[in-house]
């Protein structure tokens, strides 16, 4: 009853044969025909992290570095402007997404995707085979993992930096392993360059947020697989604390913006927020097409039945349980909100970057991709222990409630969902197909066999990742909205658009070289924040992505019953207001529509930077002054004193401000903008943005590279002697 089911029998050429391995080119094959699109989600359509943030922030920085200026580390583009250097979702500190930058936008996105893709399932295969399995049980693994239907969800939604940092913790810890290896065996050498600290410092830099699931996943790997506790804590304590260091040109300005953010004001409920319910565990078996990405967790039918083989067929296999207990704990951190007790969980400092819990639903897609490679590992006969009895009876369950339940549903409702014809049949086939295996009927046709789950396999993860995507041409998102846009272009002057129900999308915007008040974006400066709510007149509710927020979630009707105050806008340098509603304003002219976009031009805007008496309330008997050079990291005045002279730009730690050479201090006006006070005559100011942050985290990385790289040294000399 015990054993494996085709290993004597399994042919050696098929076995051992390494061409299979090219099926981890598979997201090329699905990527590379879509090059000039950008991807939607299916489930709605209207709006994907690439072309919000993105691919403006790649735009913006290939244009500066076109014009032969240095290296953006502010950026105009929306808020009325934020530090680029400090936000994750600017790809500055990334080294890979730099690649992106070579080809024509999006290409280059979707190249650089897909190369984190494979480097994922090649990642995967190579930390399965680390721990013992044979290469087809690896290569399904990895498979399973990288056309893991969540994946082609979040990429659905755009979340590209999300996806690269994903595609390095498999990596984190096949390092972690190597290294734990090279410690317990003296006779093994090992000369390999990349170390634990170093992929962690990739994904810190990648997407930070992800990096906390990640450190947490790298700490009970390390510990569940080490011979001695203290040893391995040591051990973590150090490669964490290196990457700590190697990342700190990014970790410090963003620490800085994290504590003058918004986001410092999130509660319980908004670090909770799209918690899974318990009911969508159900997904594990009907997959749900072209719904939400973050409730995504159908792993694959084969996948499922493979990883429930392991889970009550196989006995006695060291690394099981710890696949087991992550599955599981992943899942259930994933309720968030659902699970007693979490509201106090989120309370504690830096529990904000494990927001939206679901995200764990990744680990645990993970986890179950490892199991089924040790489901398949044990029906190749690699691996013994493998009680068929139970094997079977659980996949007679498994496929005994598929059925039952999409029975009920067709009765009840009289009709059946896509979701559960096809969960219900996909898992039906692939019981049928592994029962083939488990009763011995498949000796003879063991290649036959193996193709066929494969095949199987990718046809269901195929079908289900496609349904996630909606792929839209360039041109077509490139002209959302375009002729407003471009009739704004062309009104003179250096001025700010502000729209309170996303008339501008920000891709259309940075193509008309644009600059927003408004934009979307999860890191705000809560001064902004504070201002605009009066200024916008739109209420806070709560911690919120975009810029004003949408109670309803349709920014085409959500504030139509606010009225904005043009005086404050004006502070802004808001020359004009575009919107998809009527507004009755003062201060606010109407003067055209194009395409179902009101736009108005504010009478009460003031220029981009002005002199007014040094006693007077902001914007009084302000006095327009000349901006003879505007560049992101640097903004050149000139005008006459004496009085305070204003710049209508947000106040920000790291800019120093120089009249007529010397350096001055910089005043907070109206608790957002710079200004300087100026005496009698006629001055020149310049504005310098010099973040210490940003500069303090490279000399820190530099200290922490010297300390790897004496580390390596050190390693090879004790190898070599």
């Amino acid at each position: 009853m015990n054993g494996g089911v085709l290993g004597k029998h399994w042919k050696k050429p098929l076995r051992d044969s390494r061409v299979a391995g090219l099926l981890l080119l598979l997201p090329f094959l699905v990527i590379l025909p879509n090059l000039d699109t950008f991807p939607y989600p299916r489930y709605t359509g209207a709006y994907s992290d690439i072309t919000v943030s993105h691919y403006p922030n790649a735009y913006f920085l290939r244009q500066e570095l076109l014009a032969h200026r240095p290296i953006p580390l502010w950026s105009p583009t929306i808020l009325s402007g934020y530090p680029f250097i400090a936000n994750p979702l600017s790809g500055l500190l990334y080294p890979p997404g730099w690649l992106g930058l070579l080809l024509p936008i999006p290409a280059g996105f979707h190249v650089v995707i897909a190369l984190h893709l494979v480097l994922g399932g090649v990642g995967m295969l190579r930390l399965l085979r680390a721990e013992g399995m044979s290469y087809p049980a690896a290569l399904f693994g990895g498979m399973a993992f990288e056309l893991m239907p969540k994946i082609a969800a979040h990429y659905g939604a755009g979340h590209l930096t999300l996806l690269y940092a994903l595609a390095w913790t498999p990596w984190l810890l096949l390092t972690w392993k190597e290294e734990e290896k090279q410690r317990v065996d003296e006779g093994y050498e090992s000369r390999r360059w990349i170390k634990p600290s170093l992929v962690l410092t990739m994904i810190i830099l990648a997407d930070v947020r992800w990096a906390a699931f990640a450190t947490l996943l790298l700490w009970a790997y390390a510990i569940a697989h080490s011979q001695h506790f203290l040893v391995a804590v040591r051990g973590l304590t150090r490669q964490t604390g290196l990457a700590v260091l190697l990342s700190a040109p990014l970790s410090i300005p963003l620490i800085e913006f994290i504590i003058l953010s918004s986001r410092t004001t999130m509660t319980a409920a908004d670090r909770l927020t799209l918690s899974l319910s318990p009911a969508r565990i159900l997904g594990l078996i009907f997959p749900d097409f072209g719904g939400f990405h973050e409730w995504a967790l159908y792993p694959g039918a084969v996948t499922l039945c493979l990883a429930l083989v392991a889970i009550a067929g196989i006995r006695h296999k060291s690394g099981l349980a710890f696949w087991i207990w992550v599955a599981v704990a992943s899942t259930l951190v994933a309720l968030g909100s659902y699970i007693p007790g979490m509201q106090y969980l989120a309370r504690l400092p830096g529990f904000s970057l494990l927001r939206v819990p679901a995200r764990a639903l990744f680990i645990s897609g993970l986890a179950i991709a490892a199991l089924a490679g040790y489901g398949l590992e044990a029906l190749i006969g690699q691996l013994r222990g493998l009680n068929r009895r139970v094997a079977k009876l659980v996949l007679v369950g498994l496929v005994s409630f598929a059925l039952v339940l999409a029975a009920g549903v067709k009765f009840i409702t009289l009709n059946i969902s896509l979701s559960f014809f096809w969960g219900a049949g996909i898992t039906l086939l692939s019981v049928l197909w592994i029962m083939w295996c488990i009763n011995g009927v498949a000796k003879r046709f063991e290649n036959f066999w193996f193709v066929g789950l494969f095949a199987i396999a990718i046809i269901d993860w195929t079908a289900v990742d496609r349904s996630y995507v909606l792929f839209r041409p360039f041109g077509e998102v490139q002209t959302e909205n375009a002729t407003s846009a471009e009739w704004l272009a062309s009104q003179p002057g250096l001025f700010r658009v502000y729209s309170p129900s996303y008339s501008i999308p920000q891709a259309t915007a940075i193509h008309a070289g644009l600059q927003l008040a408004d934009g979307v974006d999860p890191l705000q400066l809560e001064n902004y924040v504070r201002f605009m709510e009066q200024a916008t007149g739109v209420p806070r509710i709560g911690y919120s992505v975009t810029m004003p927020p949408f109670a309803d979630g349709d920014p085409a009707s959500a504030n139509s019953g606010y009225v904005p105050d043009a005086s404050m806008l004006g502070m802004l340098n808001v020359r004009y207001v575009a919107s998809a509603f009527d507004l009755t304003v003062d201060g606010l002219e109407f003067k055209t529509e194009i395409a179902g976009t009101r736009l108005y031009e504010n009478m009460r805007v003031l220029p981009r930077a002005w002199i007014q008496p040094a006693n007077a309330l902001p914007g009084e008997q302000a006095s327009p002054a000349t901006v003879d050079d505007w560049r992101p990291n640097r903004i050149t005045a000139e005008t006459q004193g004496p009085g305070l002279f204003v710049l209508s730009e947000v106040y920000y730690p790291g800019w120093i401000a120089y009249v007529d050479g010397e350096k001055v201090p910089i005043e907070q006006v109206a608790g957002l903008l710079r200004g300087v006070a100026l005496e009698s005559g006629r001055h020149q100011i310049v504005f310098q943005f010099v973040p210490w942050s940003f500069y303090v985290g490279l000399i820190i990385c530099i200290l922490g590279l010297t300390f790897y790289i004496w580390e390596l040294n050190l390693q090879r000399a004790k190898q070599d002697g």
